[in-house]
């Protein structure tokens, strides 16, 4: 086997084995968190009013460093609280987010 193929096969093994052993049921939650994180971040700005929701999704939000990993790699690391606690936190919090879209606060400079 040549340098090329081996690193095809082992390329291809390491592929194989995240496939076998991830769920897809996860892996959808981690890209669901990754897509919550980013509409955050891009949110940041509004004024979204204080709630439980809101909360939840700022301070997870905060601790992302968007230098050091993707959204997705950030989801992957979060424990597993924190992540259930994004993903129950997403529906309130974006019809806030979108709510402030839609009428601006009349108070921002």
């Amino acid at each position: 086997m040549t340098i090329s193929s081996n690193a095809t096969a082992q390329g291809l093994e390491r592929i194989l084995a995240e496939l076998a052993d991830s769920c897809p049921v996860e892996r959808a939650r981690l890209e669901a968190a990754a897509r919550i994180l980013n509409a955050a971040r891009r949110a940041t700005g509004l004024h979204v009013p204080s709630s439980e929701a809101t909360r939840a999704v700022a301070e997870i939000l905060r601790h992302w460093d968007t230098e050091a990993v993707t959204a997705l790699e950030y989801a992957e690391a979060l424990p597993e609280a924190a992540l259930d606690r994004l993903l129950r936190a997403a529906p309130a919090w974006a019809a806030a987010a979108s709510r402030a879209l839609t009428k601006p606060d009349r108070h921002a400079a």
